[in-house]
């Protein structure tokens, strides 16, 4: 469980955003002007550590995130402990769903998987945004139907691709989040999300790094050749962002930096 002391530092660490302020957030940015002028002075700006818990299922939401520089997973445990990600979300998305969708267990934990800022809203300041903005109300839809479709594709990919396929998914989700070929990144903390060995991560990022792909040192993992990488991966990776592009391109379209 999360302890109270992580809200207090979050409020210790928390800035208000000003109106006049950019938003790097893809879906805070695709709301009309009207509505981003509404909802600004609501949010936020936090800073997130890494492996901070957001979340935990039995706990009642009390914020909303929507990552700007931070990358944050959403894992489901297994009985035995082991947790498997389903779920990752940067800049072009939020977490905490379940604030307008009820009481749906798509996720047991919310965890910081990489260290940044994110803006944060009061659940019940999104609740009221939910039921006062349609312009809001349909961006938040539609992202989570592009979540929805990120949790099923998961699925299908711990189960039937190989690691090797399931790393260079996670990577070039990654980059997608971050905007970098470069981030901080071990291979435990890989392992910990696909909720396989270390071992097993070092040995395939191995063979990836002998084809030229990848390198990596010291924590540190550049993508090389994200052609290769492309090639490399399942088709899950391009079934979920062709997803999104369709899902949400219409309201981001000429937001995206």
């Amino acid at each position: 469980m999360v302890s109270n002391d992580f809200d207090t530092d979050l409020d210790m660490k928390a800035q208000i955003v000003e109106p006049s302020e950019p938003v790097d957030n893809e879906l805070i940015a695709a709301l009309p002007a009207a509505d981003l002028k509404r909802l600004l002075p609501l949010l936020e700006l936090v800073d997130l550590e890494m492996d901070e818990a957001l979340w935990e299922m039995e706990e009642k939401r009390k914020y909303v995130y929507f990552p700007t520089t931070a990358m944050i997973c959403l894992l489901y445990e297994t009985e035995d402990g082991v947790s498997i990600e389903v779920g990752m979300t940067g800049r072009k998305g939020m977490v905490g769903i379940v604030t307008f969708v009820g009481d749906a267990r798509m996720a047991k934990r919310a965890v910081v998987q990489r260290a940044g800022q994110a803006y944060r809203i009061k659940a019940a300041d999104v609740e009221k945004q939910f039921e006062s903005s349609p312009a809001f109300q349909e961006i938040a839809m539609a992202y989570t139907q592009t979540l929805i479709a990120q949790i099923s594709q998961s699925a299908i990919c711990n189960r039937l691709h190989s690691l090797e396929q399931q790393i260079c998914r996670y990577l070039l989700v990654s980059q997608d989040n971050l905007q970098t070929k470069s981030f901080k990144m071990t291979h435990a903390q890989i392992a910990s999300v696909l909720g396989v060995r270390r071992e097993s991560i070092s040995l395939a990022a191995r063979q990836l790094k002998h084809r030229g792909v990848i390198d990596y040192s010291r924590g540190k993992i550049t993508i090389l050749n994200k052609r290769d990488m492309l090639n490399a991966a399942c088709e899950c990776y391009m079934v979920v962002k062709e997803q999104y592009d369709r899902i949400l391109g219409k309201y981001i379209s000429g937001h995206e930096k």
